[in-house]
């Protein structure tokens, strides 16, 4: 499918459909994100603590399924027909949630689980089926790909907590149905572009058996995943196996692989590793940094008012600030042979992550009033040194599987980096509790310090981190092969 034309904007036409697909896609979850842990906070009364826990574990559950969602778009029902069924599901998830956000939270929450597991890995896929092996444009594909999801988030992120505000919780939870719209109706009007890509399943006859036992398990999925989500502990215990599981599946992939696949399965595997650090810290944003911002954050930006929820939405504007040039960034250095090797670009990635925390710890450490609060414009600065990060390990995350894999099992590793994702989510949920804060009873000044004391310990910690994954650049560059 590749095309021999080069740089960072030259690109098949079906990339732009999956594009703009997973763009109003991302519109639906992250416009979501950015509501959920304030309501369940502030409008269900929960504790920080029970708040935090359960969003990790949602968006843990989240990305569990995923894999099982590559495995169905791999061998079962097709990419294109898990993405499409996918949406179908996800809409109906934030239909639900619109209607009556109180009453249906669980069934809602498992709706959208099990239509993010069938919709989230098989865009990607089918991205990476677009380019040959060893094709320049696959990073920048990536990075431009990661920015659709952005693009999505940020208009989201900003427009619902404005929709909220004005018109209550149900309405800012409906938006995302109308986003899930949009993607479902693009991939109607443009599907014939998509036509000749995808997985072998995808040119099969549609099997209504199968389809119907996918139905069901997506059906079973939604319940159990609601049920979880009511148990934390057991939910916590189930993700903890299945990435057993995903692991022991991983390890029957590097057995089965030719002996000029294995040294690249090996390395794409302790990337991922690397990765659950990161994703660990980046679930700071919905719970931690976003109840930071709601109480020790003046609720402007340059002298601009935002809605505490918005702060969120600085992390895709920098992801589209810095997308484009750091495509063009990769065009250049592969041009002059000068590129930095994936470990190099991870490693980057979590020294800039050291440094977003550390701005902000500084920050509510040695700048805020007398009152307790600090500037907004110091999450501006921390989060762009944040979604540099980003962009150099989730961003570059899909690319890497796409360079390091057989395209025999894509849909599964694509899976598994996600089912990976999901175990940081957490770890995450439990590094956010460190923070947990009564809603009543204490003051701004109290709140901040317990917030730049995490803030700080993350940033250490993860600096330490980063110089180790450094350190080891050497040896897993000297291994990789194209």
């Amino acid at each position: 499918m590749s095309q021999c034309s080069s740089g960072a904007f030259s690109h098949p036409k079906p990339f732009y459909l999956l594009f703009s697909v997973e763009m109003w896609e991302r519109f639906g979850y992250y416009g979501m994100q950015a509501l959920l842990v304030l309501f369940m906070v502030k409008k269900l009364g929960f504790s920080d603590e029970l708040a935090d826990t359960t969003f990790s574990a949602f968006a843990a559950l989240v990305y569990a399924f995923i894999c099982a969602g590559g495995y169905v778009g791999d061998k079962i029902l097709g990419n294109r027909r898990t993405m499409f069924l996918g949406a179908i599901v996800l809409a109906g998830g934030y239909a639900l949630l619109g209607l009556d956000c109180e009453r249906f939270l669980y069934p809602a929450l498992g709706i959208i689980i099990a239509g993010n597991g069938l919709f989230k890995a098989n865009p990607s896929a089918l991205v990476s089926k677009l380019y040959d092996k060893g094709d320049s444009r696959v990073d920048g594909a990536f990075t431009l790909y990661y920015m659709a999801i952005n693009m999505g988030s940020f208009a989201a992120m900003s427009l619902c907590p404005i929709i909220q505000k004005h018109y209550g919780w149900n309405a800012g939870f409906l938006v995302c149905f109308f986003g899930m719209l949009v993607a479902i109706t693009n991939y109607i009007v443009f599907r014939s572009l998509l036509e000749p890509v995808g997985s072998e399943a995808d040119f099969r006859p549609l099997s209504i058996k199968k389809l119907l036992l996918t139905l069901i398990g997506t059906a079973v999925v939604a319940s159990v995943s609601a049920l979880l989500l009511t148990h934390l502990t057991l939910a916590h215990e189930i993700l903890y196996a299945a990435l057993v599981l995903v692991a022991l599946l991983y390890g029957r992939e590097v057995m089965r692989a030719e002996h000029h696949e294995r040294a690249n399965l090996i390395i794409c595997l302790i990337l991922m590793v690397e990765a659950i650090v990161f994703f660990a810290l980046y679930q700071q944003m919905p719970t931690s940094l976003n109840l930071f911002a709601a109480r020790n954050v003046h609720p402007y930006i340059f002298g601009v008012p935002v809605e505490p929820a918005s702060f969120q939405a600085l992390n895709p504007f920098w992801v589209m600030v810095i997308s484009p040039a750091l495509a063009v960034v990769y065009a250049r250095l592969d041009k002059s042979g000068n590129d930095l090797s994936l470990p190099g670009k991870f490693a980057l990635g979590m020294m800039m992550c050291c440094a977003a925390f550390m701005t902000v710890g500084l920050a509510a450490k040695n700048f805020a009033d007398s009152t307790g609060f600090i500037s907004g414009n110091w999450l501006v600065l921390s989060y762009g040194l944040q979604s540099l990060g980003e962009l150099l390990v989730s961003g570059l995350g899909l690319a890497m599987v796409a360079r390091l894999t057989p395209e025999r099992s894509m849909g599964f590793m694509m899976g598994a980096w996600f089912m990976f994702q999901s175990v940081a989510m957490v770890l995450g949920g439990e590094i956010a509790t460190m923070a947990s804060v009564p809603e009543h009873g204490i003051t701004a000044l109290q709140s901040l310090d317990i917030y730049d004391d995490l803030f700080l310990k993350i940033g250490m910690v993860t600096g330490g981190l980063g110089l180790v994954m450094a350190a080891f650049v050497p040896v897993l560059k000297k291994y990789i092969r194209e």
